[in-house]
C-alpha cells in the first residue's frame, strides 16, 4: 500500500474515534440534562407535597387555637364567678384580707347568736366583718409568734366533726363544713395565741392601763389573805333561815376566839372553813382593789397590817368572814389575771385602727342580702316616728345587760374564791 493510502485510513480512524468520544459525551451531557430536569421535577413534587401537608396542620392551629379560646373564656368567666363568691374580699387590713367564703361563714354562725341578745339587725352585718377582720390579723400574729394549733385540741375538733348530725345540721344551715372546720381550728389557735399575749403582756404597760382605767392614784397592791367562811346562803345563792344564820354567826364567833388566841390559821381553815374553793389551801385568796371582791371584805383588807387578823366578823353576802391579811406586794396588781385580760382585750379591739382594717360596706350589705334573700336593714330604716332611733334603745337595753351579767359573773366568781 502506498504512503498516502496508509495516511488517509489513519485520519479516518482518528476522525471515527473522535466523533465516537463527542458522542459518548454528548450522550452523557444528555444524560446529565435528563437528570437535573428529574431532580427539579422531584423537588417540584416534594414541594407541592409540602404545600399538602402544611395545609391541614394550619387548620389544626386554626381549631386548636379557637378551642384554647373558648377555654380561656370559660376559665375566666369562672374564675370571675369564684372570685365574686369565694375570694371577694369583704375586708382588708395590712397583709390580708376577709373573703367572701370567710365572711358567710361567720355571718352564718354568728347572726343568730347577735340576734338572741338583741343586737340591732342594722349593725350585725358590720360586727361581724369586723370580728373576722381581727380575727384574720390575730391568725397572722400567732403564725407569724410561732403559736400553732396543738394536737388535742386539733383532736377536740375532729371529734366534732366526726359527729355526723352535727355535720349535717352545718349542711342544712348551708354551711361550708370544710370552711366551718377551719373556722374551729381557727378559734383555738387564737385561744392559744390570747393566752401568750396575757403571759407576755409587759407588767409597765397593765399598770399604764390600770392607771387610764381606775385613775392614777388607783392602790396597786397584791394583797395575800387568808379567810374563813361561815355561809348564810344555800349553794344557789339563797338565803338561810333566820336560825340557820344564827347558827353560822355563832360558829364565826366561836372560830374568831380560836384565831385571835393564837391557833394556826391555815388549820383551822381546813377545819372549819365552808368556802369549798379556798379551805384545802388553808384559806388563801389573793385578791385586788380592783371591785372583783366583795366590799366588805375588800374594806377590811384595807384596814390590816401585814399578819394581823380581823378583830370582828366581816359580813358579806356570802356569810360571816374571818380575814387574815398574809403579805402584799407594790405593783402587784399587774399580775391580776382580770386586768390583764381586759388589757389585752383592749389591745385585741384597737387592731381594727393598728392594722388599718376596712370594710366595703356597700359589697358587705348586698353580700349579707344574697346570703339571707332580703334586704338588710339600715340604721334610716330603725328611725322611729319620734325621731328616736330604736337602735339606740337596743344598744341602751344590752349594755344594761352587759353590765348586769358582768355583775352576777363578779358575784359568782368572789363567792366562788372568797367564801
Amino acid at each position: 500500500m502506498s504512503k498516502e493510502k496508509k495516511e488517509v485510513e489513519r485520519n479516518d480512524e482518528e476522525l471515527k474515534e473522535e466523533t465516537k468520544k463527542k458522542t459518548t459525551k454528548n450522550d452523557k451531557k444528555t444524560e446529565s440534562v435528563d437528570k437535573k430536569e428529574e431532580k427539579i421535577e422531584n423537588e417540584n413534587e416534594i414541594k407541592a407535597l409540602e404545600k399538602k401537608i402544611k395545609k391541614p396542620n394550619t387548620e389544626k392551629i386554626v381549631i386548636a387555637s379557637i378551642i384554647i379560646g373558648v377555654l380561656v373564656i370559660a376559665f375566666g368567666l369562672f374564675g370571675f364567678y369564684y372570685y365574686n363568691t369565694n375570694a371577694k374580699p369583704v375586708a382588708k387590713f395590712d397583709g390580708g384580707t376577709v373573703t367572701t367564703s370567710d365572711f358567710t361563714v361567720y355571718y352564718k354562725t354568728f347572726a343568730p347568736m347577735l340576734e338572741y341578745y338583741g343586737y340591732p339587725s342594722s349593725i350585725i352585718p358590720e360586727q361581724i366583718a369586723n370580728k373576722a377582720g381581727i380575727d384574720k390579723i390575730i391568725l397572722k400574729e400567732a403564725k407569724e409568734a410561732g403559736v400553732t394549733l396543738s394536737d388535742e385540741d386539733k383532736a377536740k375538733v375532729d371529734e366534732i366533726f366526726a359527729d355526723e348530725d352535727q355535720v349535717q345540721q352545718f349542711i342544712d344551715e348551708g354551711i361550708d363544713v370544710a370552711k366551718m372546720k377551719q373556722l374551729y381550728y381557727d378559734d383555738y389557735t387564737i385561744t392559744a395565741y390570747i393566752e401568750k399575749m396575757k403571759e407576755d403582756a409587759k407588767d409597765e404597760d397593765v399598770i399604764a392601763y390600770i392607771k387610764e382605767n381606775s385613775g392614777e392614784d388607783a392602790d396597786l397592791y397584791e394583797y395575800d389573805t387568808s379567810h374563813i367562811l361561815f355561809m348564810t346562803v344555800d349553794s344557789s345563792g339563797n338565803e338561810l333561815s333566820e336560825e340557820e344564820q344564827a347558827e353560822a354567826k355563832t360558829k364565826a364567833e366561836a372560830a374568831l376566839a380560836r384565831a385571835l388566841a393564837g391557833e394556826d390559821f391555815a388549820t383551822l381553815a381546813k377545819e372549819l372553813s365552808e368556802d369549798t374553793g379556798t379551805k384545802e389551801n388553808g384559806g388563801q385568796y389573793t385578791m385586788y382593789m380592783d371591785g372583783n371582791t366583795y366590799t366588805e371584805y375588800s374594806d377590811a383588807v384595807k384596814n390590816l397590817e401585814v399578819g394581823q387578823i380581823t378583830t370582828a366578823l366581816v359580813k358579806s353576802e356570802a356569810g360571816y368572814h374571818i380575814i387574815k391579811l398574809n403579805a402584799k406586794t407594790e405593783n402587784g396588781r399587774a399580775h391580776n389575771d382580770i386586768e390583764r385580760e381586759e388589757y389585752v382585750d383592749e389591745t385585741i379591739n384597737n387592731l381594727s385602727v393598728t392594722k388599718n382594717l376596712e370594710i366595703d360596706n356597700d359589697y358587705l350589705l348586698k353580700l349579707v342580702e344574697k346570703i339571707t334573700g332580703e334586704p338588710v336593714e339600715t340604721e334610716e330604716d330603725t328611725t322611729t316616728t319620734d325621731g328616736t332611733t330604736t337602735e339606740g334603745t337596743t344598744e341602751d337595753t344590752t349594755n344594761e345587760s352587759t353590765d348586769t351579767t358582768t355583775q352576777e359573773s363578779t358575784d359568782t366568781s368572789t363567792e366562788d374564791t372568797a367564801q
